[in-house]
């Protein structure tokens, strides 16, 4: 009956958490990295490797496959966050057994219920970012060759993930070359054979890894591609700016505090057998190996010029291991005491749990239905071959974007300000985009940027922009950039930001019913009364009645009539570091 009212509890707990991750998988707010890796898979699966500025890693490959036969942006995005989803429970289950633990005994049942816990994994762990893979190999390796040692196998394995990793994200090798200097000078003792022939086949692992690669990259044509992401990225970081990690960090002691309490206990602890035993404390039997982990990872952090709050996935995990194994030599010491256990349950509970629960709970406030649905009113406006969408971030993979260099980022936002780039506007006049989603990041471009695009552009709303123009009263000439159906009608009927009041419901933001008034005016030369008209690229000329004023808005090949899309803000379409 003890072990059933353990039991019973916690796995009805993991259900619950199991559920409450599918629902926001499929419901969170979608971050401009997540944008990125899915409008990169999609370029590859068009054939348009080489517009890809961004660096493909093989976290890419999978995302090809998922969304291959996706048409719809909403589709890719939710094929891909269920894929990074069953990564992030992939990654609770092996830290569980990096810890040591036996996954389906009672101590392993409380080890995976402690790492389902961890709330910046839930903060970053099922989103659509490299990391997740990342971090699925270095646990991987850390099981091989630290928790079940297997000897030469072990060290194959480890050699093909310390290869792997690299094409996974590019600063792997801060984390893969110190642990395997480590374990290859000094193999732990359940490993059988000698130094050379675990050196040998570690090598050999990395060789097949290797080779395994470059025929895939091959083989998809992506090599050269691979090359030039990664001196793009090179390049940009070398000149981006820099911040210190104390704004990251600072997540842990209101998210994490028994973790970091643990944690930290446990350095101080190795640091002082250390100090007193000095190398009698350099044994595979102590806490060091996971005090030394946990600080190869915060010293990956703090030398990161940009160390985003989602680099806590590749720093908690490891705290865990070093506080599993500390909190597990407190328990034992005190294992005598009768107060222990609802001590022990009291702390977790108020200084685990509850921490744990408010910082996840909050992800419910933050959907993505907005930005769905931006994504479907995009795809509905324009052609998928003919029309472009320019966002900066990648939101709507179905559409090609304008440039090249289609991605904002703090690496290269630099070249942007500096003139070594094209500027958006040139872009935009080269190959115009039919809709402008505007967002936190088209905010860093230059001011000449957003005079262009209020020049060319009108808003439907905040942050959703199309090509159009309003004109004077009476009579106007406009200029078309870029060939297609257009909406000309009255400002009042036009449906364009503050021509009309905000909609008091949902059913007022959706296209009106009621067929557009007569305009009564000639479009170049011929009677005009109003409405979707094919206009070709040129300049064109309108009059109509005295007093009229006249709005040119890009319709799209499906619309009948620009619809009400009401209210928002385009600095709230994404939200990072909430």
């Amino acid at each position: 009956m003890k072990r059933l009212l353990i039991v019973i509890p916690m796995v009805a707990g993991l259900l619950f958490l199991a559920w409450f991750s599918i629902r926001l998988a499929g419901n969170r707010i979608y971050q401009v990295d997540e944008c990125q890796n899915i409008y990169v898979a999609h370029l590859l699966n068009t054939g348009q490797a080489k517009t890809s500025f961004t660096a493909i890693t093989l976290f890419i490959m999978p995302l090809m496959w998922l969304t291959r036969h996706a048409v719809a942006s909403a589709d890719m995005f939710i094929h891909a966050r269920f894929f990074s989803l069953e990564l992030f429970w992939l990654n609770i289950v092996l830290l569980t057994l990096a810890t040591g633990e036996k996954l389906f005994s009672r101590r392993g049942l409380i080890a995976l219920v402690g790492a389902a816990t961890l709330a910046p994994l839930w903060d970053y762990g099922f989103e659509i970012r490299h990391d997740t893979l990342f971090l699925s190999g270095m646990l991987l390796m850390w099981c091989v060759l630290r928790v079940r040692p297997e000897g030469l196998q072990s060290y194959f394995i480890a050699g093909a993930m310390a290869v792997v990793l690299e094409f996974v994200a590019f600063k792997a090798f801060v984390y893969v070359i110190p642990i395997s200097f480590v374990f290859l000078l000094y193999p732990p003792p359940g490993h059988k054979g000698t130094r050379a022939k675990l050196l040998a086949a570690w090598v050999i692992g990395a060789a097949v890894a290797f080779l395994l690669v470059r025929v895939g990259y091959g083989v998809t044509g992506v090599w050269d591609v691979y090359l030039q992401g990664f001196r793009n990225i090179s390049k940009a970081a070398g000149g981006s700016g820099r911040f210190l990690p104390w704004s990251t960090l600072g997540r842990l002691p209101y998210q994490t505090p028994l973790l970091l309490a643990l944690a930290i206990s446990g350095l101080v602890a190795v640091a002082g057998e250390l100090w007193r035993c000095r190398k009698a404390a350099i044994t595979w039997d102590s806490n060091l190996p996971e005090a030394f982990l946990l600080l190869v990872a915060l010293g990956a952090l703090i030398i990161n010029p940009v160390p985003y709050p989602y680099n806590l996935l590749h720093l908690v995990p490891y705290a865990y291991l070093l506080a599993w194994r500390y909190g597990d030599s407190l328990l034992k010491a005190m294992a005598d005491r009768p107060v222990v256990c609802p001590a022990v349950v009291s702390i977790l509970i108020f200084a685990h749990l509850v921490p744990f629960s408010s910082a996840t709970l909050r992800h419910s406030n933050y959907s993505n239905y907005h930005q769905e649905n931006l994504m479907r009113m995009a795809e509905n406006m324009t052609d998928a071959d003919k029309d472009p969408v320019y966002d900066g971030v990648g939101l709507v993979p179905a559409r090609h974007s304008i440039h090249y260099q289609w991605f904002l980022h703090g690496l290269n936002i630099r070249s942007f300000l500096n003139g070594q780039e094209m500027p958006v506007r040139g872009m935009l006049a080269a190959n115009p985009a039919a809709v402008i989603i505007p967002n936190y990041r088209t905010d860093w471009l230059p001011e000449e940027d957003h005079a262009y695009i209020k020049e060319k552009y009108v808003p439907l709303e905040d942050d959703f922009w199309v090509l159009g123009q309003i004109l004077p009263s009476g009579v106007g000439t406009f200029e078309i950039i870029h060939p297609g159906r257009y909406q000309i009608t009255a400002v009042e009927d036009s449906n364009i930001a503050d021509t009309y009041p905000p909609p008091k419901s949902l059913k007022e933001s959706i296209l009106p019913g009621a067929k557009l008034p007569p305009l009564g005016a000639t479009l170049d030369g011929a009677p005009f009364d109003g409405g979707p008209t094919e206009l070709k690229a040129g300049v064109h000329h309108i009059e109509c009645g005295a007093g009229v004023r006249v709005a040119v808005v890009w319709l799209g090949p499906h619309l009948d009539r620009i619809p009400r899309m009401g209210p928002a803000d385009h600095r709230w379409l994404f939200v990072n570091w909430y």
